[in-house]
């Protein structure tokens, strides 16, 4: 069957053409005149595949060098756009799930192009998440289903690369591609570099993201250099991971900082990303997993997320071989030989942080299975995250145990929830034994909040007129208050719209009456509140919001909170609360834009554009589903018509 064309109009604007007769529907809706006019350039095809005598003939000599499983993956790593695409940390707003007949998911615009996260809601299958930037793009049910309520069809901006797309335009939400670098990669003097480290040392970052020891990596940084007259492997290893700092430390200084002198993040990453192949030739050790976990890090907070995955799994790689997902308390001793073990085990956790975030957001598999590893938290853990640390702290000790981004506690719910929801094995389960696993999770998240100390434990709902609070209202600890409530009320969410899948959903997005059943409905109703609660406490925490560094892994937030609230008012929208969720929803792009306080990439303009467009269709659709609702039902409407 041949590939559908979308006619002029709909193609010039490089929107879904949804064909009728004798008009598209956005031609009919716009009274124009449908044509199909326009050239069509011919597609360039594939280079076929070699023969098998030639493949053959082409053989590596077994006299040639080992070609490594590293040196395979250096495309990768150092051109993000040949990665496989999974996707953005932006928004994973939904469950991956199977379609009704039990098959994988698919793209509906090429059945070879990978989806890593399906949108249900329900009931209802709504479409797939783009891989590049995390905006959705709904199937064909999808856009029928919002067509139906809303009484108009949706027009999305273009975020799938696919064959109607002008490939000569720019695409917004694509990863950007690291520079050109000079050979061999020099490292700047070595006192611009000691600056960057007293800069961190010295910083919270340091307790958020406990990547290194300053003691440690004064040595590492001595070797890169060349001092103590270090082997050709180990030099390059140094050097690959003073890079890999560098750039990363580029994130917390920002564009204009009078501490450090300036260099550019993705220079130093593109050096780093050049010697990795060789680095990781032989020998891993802490220099090894440090340098994975800080490029993972740069990758992930510069919007990068496809690289980002590749440079984790690596890192979890060795950090298996080096053992640091079982070493026992390393805290117990107070022996200067235990500053590595103890480092270890940190790099541990945040390796361990990271993958089960990017697991719930995008629906991949984790790295890390629970069930391989010692998950026994560090001895008084919990009392040492009530203190107001970054008040408190002393810089000078790096044996204390870290505060890591967020709550560890919450991240083993976090890990339990892709394995009893999310799961190949969740996606077998029936009704009723999702809904049991619903509600254990949500009794174990709702103990952890109640263990936070009231100054900082998250609301089960936020008010509209909510103010800000006395924690955030000291900006040293306002980042860490404001991830944790983020995080509470997207898990809430999270755990809540598993409930999308159950079968008990009726045609019209209703509950099929049964006992079992009560609980249907009024966990979706929760899952939609705590995305009100999302926004709501954004707006609240703006003024003190002072986290440019992570602003790619916080826009995920409020655009997974905006695409449930969205469905909420098309299923609903004649409830009471549907209006003041269309004022959220048309909020939501200013508070996005407020977010970000500093320079802003060429990458990040067009991500905001893309995200402020998506968000303005789905406010306009959910005016029109609320009109539309009133006129078929004979209610008067918001404009006071008939």
């Amino acid at each position: 069957m041949g590939r559908k064309r979308a006619c002029d109009a709909c193609h010039k604007r490089k929107i879904q053409c949804e064909p009728a007769h004798p008009s598209c529907d956005w031609c009919k809706h716009h009274d124009l005149e449908c044509t199909f006019d326009r050239e069509i350039r011919p597609r360039k095809r594939g280079v076929s595949k070699k023969p098998s005598s030639t493949r053959l003939n082409n053989r590596p000599s077994p006299h040639a060098p080992e070609e490594t499983l590293t040196h395979k993956l250096q495309p990768l790593l150092t051109d993000p756009l040949t990665a496989p695409a999974p996707l953005s940390s932006s928004t994973n707003a939904f469950s991956p799930c199977r379609d009704p007949e039990g098959l994988p998911p698919t793209s509906p615009v090429s059945g070879s192009r990978p989806c890593f996260g399906k949108l249900h809601f329900a009931g209802y299958h709504l479409g797939e998440i783009s891989s590049y930037n995390g905006v959705p793009h709904f199937s064909t049910t999808g856009r029928e289903w919002i067509r139906s309520r809303a009484g108009q069809a949706p027009v999305f901006p273009a975020v799938w690369d696919d064959d109607e797309v002008d490939h000569g335009a720019p695409q917004l939400g694509k990863e950007d591609v690291l520079p050109p670098i000079e050979e061999p990669p020099s490292l700047p003097d070595r006192a611009v570099t000691d600056r960057y480290l007293a800069f961190f040392g010295t910083s919270h970052f340091r307790l958020v993201f406990p990547v290194l020891d300053t003691v440690l990596f004064e040595e590492t940084i001595d070797t890169a250099y060349g001092l103590g007259s270090p082997g050709p492997h180990e030099l390059l290893v140094a050097k690959t991971c003073v890079f890999a700092f560098l750039c990363m430390v580029t994130l917390f200084v920002g564009s204009e900082s009078p501490v450090v002198p300036p260099i550019e993040g993705d220079v130093m990453a593109a050096k780093a990303q050049h010697l990795l192949p060789a680095a990781l030739r032989r020998d891993f050790t802490l220099t090894s997993l440090q340098t994975m976990i800080m490029l993972t890090m740069y990758q992930l907070f510069a919007g990068r997320v496809q690289s980002s995955l590749i440079c984790l799994s690596l890192a979890c790689r060795i950090m298996f071989l080096l053992g640091a997902h079982t070493i026992a308390n390393p805290w117990s001793s107070s022996s200067p030989a235990s500053r590595a073990p103890k480092l270890l085990r940190k790099l541990f956790w945040l390796t361990y942080n990271f993958d089960k975030e990017l697991s719930l957001r995008t629906g991949q598999p984790p790295c890390i299975p629970d069930e391989h590893c010692d998950l026994s938290l560090p001895p008084n853990y919990a009392l040492t995250q009530s203190l107001d640390r970054y008040m408190q702290v002393d810089h000078d000790d790096e044996t204390m145990i870290p505060s890591l981004p967020g709550d560890l506690r919450l991240t083993l719910i976090k890990s339990k929830t892709c394995q009893l929801l999310y799961s190949a094995e969740a996606l077998r389960k029936t009704d009723a034994e999702l809904l049991r696993n619903i509600r254990e999770l949500d009794d174990e998240l709702e103990k952890w909040r109640l263990s936070v100390p009231l100054k900082h434990r998250p609301a089960l709902s936020i008010s509209r007129h909510v103010g800000v609070n006395k924690a955030l209202s000291e900006a040293h600890d306002s980042v860490r208050t404001i991830i944790i409530n983020f995080e509470y009320h997207y898990l809430v969410a999270t755990i809540h719209r598993a409930t999308g899948r159950c079968r008990a959903w009726g045609a019209h997005g209703e509950v099929v009456p049964g006992e079992e059943m009560k609980g249907v409905s009024s966990s979706l109703a929760l899952s939609v509140e705590a995305s009100r609660s999302t926004l709501l406490y954004l707006r609240s925490a703006l003024p003190v919001l002072m986290a440019p560094e992570v602003f790619c892994m916080m826009l995920f937030y409020p655009m997974s909170a905006v695409l449930n609230i969205f469905c909420s008012v098309l299923l609903n929208p004649l409830e009471p609360q549907a209006e003041a969720d269309v004022a959220l929803l048309d909020s939501a792009p200013e508070m996005i834009r407020n977010m970000r306080i500093k320079q802003v990439a060429k990458n990040e303009m067009l991500q905001l554009k893309l995200v402020e467009d998506f968000i303005t269709e789905l406010s306009r659709l959910s005016r029109c589903a609320i009109v539309e609702a009133a006129r078929r039902h004979g209610v008067m409407d918001i404009d006071g018509g008939g």
